[in-house]
């Protein structure tokens, strides 16, 4: 896994400038595990999307409602194999994924009934695959900013989006 000195590097200047010593104090000189280094992506994604945290780390003070230390404290200090989630939360996700997917197969199997085999193919094959982002909220990305799920999830949609069309 990465180093908390490259991930740094993900952040915007202003927020590097504003609390990378105390950021690389707080992740320590070894390694980051999964779940810290996707943690820290997350908050680096919030920390480009989110103006109140930029015009923060700029003027120096902490940011007022969510992003900088604070943030960044609660990443990086929680047990480092510790899940976010519950058992009821798993079963909502693997609900929803269930769902979702019979859902696209079913239309993907009416569209190419209805004489659009192209697109029905294209949700047959991509259902599964669509479920799966949606359901990031529920478990892989469950207490994440918004900010950064939905730029997760836009980027793999339109991704997905983009092979399907191709």
């Amino acid at each position: 896994m990465p180093a908390a000195d490259r991930l740094l590097r993900l952040y915007p200047r202003a927020w590097r400038e504003r609390y990378g010593d105390e950021f690389l104090a707080l992740a320590g000189a070894g390694p980051l595990g999964p779940r810290q280094t996707f943690d820290v992506v997350c908050g680096a994604i919030d920390a480009w999307l989110s103006g109140d945290v930029r015009r923060a780390a700029a003027s120096g003070r902490a940011a007022t409602n969510h992003g900088g230390m604070q943030m960044l404290k609660s990443m990086l200090a929680c047990e480092r194999n510790a899940a976010r989630y519950t058992v009821r939360d798993a079963l909502i996700a693997a609900l929803f994924l269930i769902g979702v997917t019979f859902l696209l197969t079913r239309l993907g199997q009416a569209a190419s009934a209805s004489g659009w085999p192209a697109t029905g193919g294209v949700l047959t094959q991509f259902g599964f695959l669509v479920a799966l982002t949606l359901s990031f909220p529920f478990w892989i990305m469950k207490g994440q900013p918004w900010r950064a799920q939905a730029a997760i999830m836009g980027t793999t949609l339109v991704f997905l989006a983009a092979i399907g069309y191709w």
